[in-house]
């Protein structure tokens, strides 16, 4: 979750499977039934990564110059391997959304992506302020010390205004610390349409984030506790959190920033709620956005490509986009993708597979044209288990899977030329809140078929499926069309070694996500786009399991529940993330999921471009920082 530097994540993002897939000799993978769970190529394995610190500019391209300059025009076409449903931030939480999305809308703060310090973006400042509670029922906002040592004795509260107010520690019922923040919006920001952007904008898009009918649940949970969003005056606008919250800033500061006249010309959001709701859900607008970022909607060809076009108007000159176009491709299949780079049609492929990266861009016509860059972000990979449904219902069932679905270290080392590191939960690996105690299980079908019988499964009628209650062990993988395919077969193959039947339901993008939200699916193959350190609500708290929430396994209970919710007002962070280790661990044992991995971005772009930083966080570039210089190809 953060601004447009951040690719304009509003909330934890749903990307497709790791894209380490090939055409490839099954029996590479297969050939043994047990393997050690040794190290990855620590060539390609930063052991301790540096997340902050400046980035090396085109770092990749050798035929780049210090003396390069950049001027304003041209365009960049980027091919993704998936076409997002719509162009609303709200309502779609996957990453390619967030991608595009993060140049067309502006939030009131953006998140340095080398140094991870908050700046003002629609917000030329804000203050953060603690809130005291009195036992009278007073509150008041300000910065707290303490007369005694840590958080005893009488209380010192300074107002924004410079004024001093001592309180005795026994009338002060509650502090909340960072839990009031009040923005003043700039005075030159714009919709795309010329519009001012003023604080009912602000308040508009928070309270449709807070409407129960808009198809917000994954975002809207972070705004849980927040009490109050006030218009102050036309250009400004305070936030304020009943609770403390580590990430308050985060997302008091990080959400789209969307045209009231725009989505609501009618009022509709005070009238009648419900109906608003539906109609937003559903605006025509959904597919052709008006935000107030760099570059704004220009056209969509279904099935094709979006195509948006520098915002001249754009109020922060220091960060307006060099080129006059972002052209966004959508291509499913990884060859056709390959071919496109190589046809002129394509000049920037985020992600390839590892065979293409290594096997198939090595000859030095090509290397003269094109840069290669690996590049991590925080993210990994999985397999869900509908643990609503029989047999994943049965946590010993769950951790067979996870010792005889997939040999994940070999799938990496052949399959992804010894790149990436198998995962044993869902924090980022090189983040702090990864627990590397917690080693993933190494593959092992003996163990897998040892506890299948304790769960009750075995094969009674002779037929080579194992089978339980009268029902035989069979299941459907759900998986989204391209790369992330090549995975099923290794793994259907491996599971009829446990007498298993599992069949493979390939579907569009699209379709794949709704099945998913409408939880119709034994297993899926997905993954998560996340931050350095995330807020575990989004995915596992019991509240996200209906109503097309991030927790589509269906995990949780009302202790991890209770660890989430008090883990978000931690403001200490080694307390939180003593909190987190546990979840990690809780995780780890019930396995929700089949943590796959976290695999380096393998990215191929066009070395006419100049201004290219790829950096640690999530998606890692900033096209609006791309250009050509004077002496490039337009």
């Amino acid at each position: 979750m953060a601004t447009r530097k951040l690719a304009g994540y509003w909330g934890i993002a749903l990307v497709a499977l790791s894209s380490l897939a090939c055409s490839l000799d099954k029996s590479q993978v297969m050939e043994s039934s047990t393997s050690s769970n040794g190290a990855v190529n620590r060539a390609t394995l930063p052991d301790a990564m540096q997340m902050t610190g400046l980035v090396k500019m085109d770092e990749f391209n050798d035929q780049a110059s210090t003396k390069d300059a950049p001027v304003q025009g041209g365009q960049i076409v980027v091919a993704f391997s998936a076409e997002p449903d719509t162009l609303n931030p709200l309502t779609d939480n996957s990453a390619v959304n967030s991608y595009i999305n993060s140049y067309i809308f502006s939030a009131l703060l953006r998140q340095d992506p080398e140094t991870y310090e908050w700046e003002g973006s629609l917000a030329e400042r804000w203050i953060e302020e603690d809130v005291v509670i009195q036992n009278d029922g007073k509150k008041l906002r300000g910065t707290t010390t303490y007369a005694g040592p840590g958080e005893q004795g009488d209380i010192t509260l300074r107002t924004s205004a410079g004024e001093s107010v001592r309180i005795a520690r026994g009338q002060v019922k509650e502090v909340r610390k960072r839990s009031s923040f009040t923005f003043f919006l700039r005075r030159n920001a714009k919709f795309h349409d010329g519009k001012p952007v003023t604080a009912a904008d602000v308040k508009f898009s928070y309270d449709t984030i807070k409407n129960e009918t808009v198809d917000a649940p994954s975002l809207r949970n972070y705004y849980n506790d927040v009490e109050s969003c006030e218009i102050l005056d036309d250009y400004t606008v305070r936030i304020t959190y009943s609770k403390q919250y580590w990430m308050a800033r985060e997302f008091a500061g990080g959400f789209a920033i969307m045209p009231r006249h725009i989505y609501d010309p009618d009022g509709l959001i005070e009238k009648s709620p419900e109906d608003f709701g539906k109609q937003f859900n559903e605006s025509q607008h959904n597919r052709s956005s008006v935000g107030s970022g760099p570059y704004q909607f220009e056209k969509w060809d279904t099935g094709i490509q979006i195509t948006l076009t520098r915002n001249d108007g754009y109020f922060d000159e220091r960060r307006r986009g060099h080129l006059d176009r972002l052209v966004f491709k959508f291509i499913s299949d990884p060859v056709a993708s390959l071919q496109s780079l190589k046809n002129g049609d394509v000049n920037f492929l985020p992600s390839v597979t590892a065979e293409q990266f290594e096997e198939e861009t090595k000859n030095p016509e090509f290397l003269s044209q094109f840069a290669k860059a690996e590049f991590y972000t925080p993210s990994f990979s999985y397999i869900g288990w509908n643990m609503r449904r029989p047999p994943f219902n049965d946590q010993k069932v769950r951790q067979a899977m996870e010792l005889g679905a997939l040999d994940r270290q070999k799938y990496l080392d052949v399959i992804g030329y010894g790149r990436g590191v198998v995962v044993s939960g869902f924090s980022y690996y090189f983040g702090p809140a990864y627990d590397h105690k917690l080693e993933p299980q190494p593959f092992d079908l003996e163990k897998a078929k040892q506890l299948l019988l304790e769960a009750g499964w075995y094969d009674r009628d002779g037929d080579g499926l194992r089978d339980k209650d009268g029902k035989p062990f069979r299941f459907e993988y759900l998986v989204s069309s391209g790369p992330r395919m090549r995975m099923a077969p290794l793994i259907k193959e491996n599971l009829r070694k446990l007498g298993i039947d599992m069949t493979v339901r390939e579907l569009e993008w699209a379709t794949f996500l709704q099945n998913v939200y409408d939880r119709q699916f034994d297993a899926v193959a997905l993954g998560w786009a996340i931050a350095l350190e995330d807020d575990p609500y989004q995915i596992w708290h019991t509240t996200q399991i209906e109503n097309r929430g991030s927790n589509h396994v269906g995990f949780g209970n009302a202790d991890t529940d209770r660890m989430i919710e008090e883990s978000r007002t931690m403001i200490d962070d080694e307390e939180r993330r003593k909190i987190f280790f546990e979840l990690h661990r809780i995780a780890y044992e019930e396995q929700p999921y089949l943590f796959l991995f976290t695999s380096p971005n393998l990215g191929i772009y066009d070395k006419k471009y100049r201004g290219v930083k790829l950096y640690k966080v999530r998606p890692g570039y900033d096209l609006a920082e791309w250009y050509l210089p004077e002496n490039g190809s337009i």
